[in-house]
């Protein structure tokens, strides 16, 4: 079976409120966080970083001590899906979305943000990451 492997970040801005930064792909109209695919002897960080970098303009800053992943089938194609997920907060605001690949952005709530997922498997990943972030911000 063919598998595939992207590495994206869930941005974060803390104040006044966490707000959480999604973005709704072209392709498939899914709400979903900054990500792409790896390159040749990029690692899992890089990849997200660049990701990042080419569909919002932002710099992030990975907080290395978060880390998850979420694995679904294409089901089109058969193939198998990993995403790698890391936390990141920006450290510049504007963002700049890529226009081939993103049909728009917003800076959502937690329970916005949940609103606008449809698959439970992303539902996971930013209750993860809510957990994580009220852990060390509170």
């Amino acid at each position: 079976m063919k598998s595939e492997r992207s590495c994206g970040v869930i941005i974060y801005l803390d104040k006044p409120d966490t707000r959480y930064l999604v973005v709704k792909s072209k392709t498939n109209g899914h709400w979903g966080f900054p990500k792409g695919h790896i390159e040749e002897n990029e690692t899992e960080i890089d990849a997200a970083i660049r990701e990042v970098k080419e569909e919002t303009g932002l710099e992030v800053l990975i907080h290395e001590d978060f880390k998850t992943s979420v694995e679904y089938m294409i089901s089109e194609s058969a193939i198998r899906k990993e995403v790698i997920l890391f936390l990141g907060t920006p450290m510049s605001t504007p963002v700049t979305i890529q226009e081939s690949e993103i049909a728009m952005y917003k800076w959502a709530t937690f329970t916005d943000t949940l609103n606008l997922f449809e698959y439970e498997n992303q539902k996971q990943s930013l209750k993860q990451a809510h957990e994580f972030l009220n852990k060390k911000l509170g």
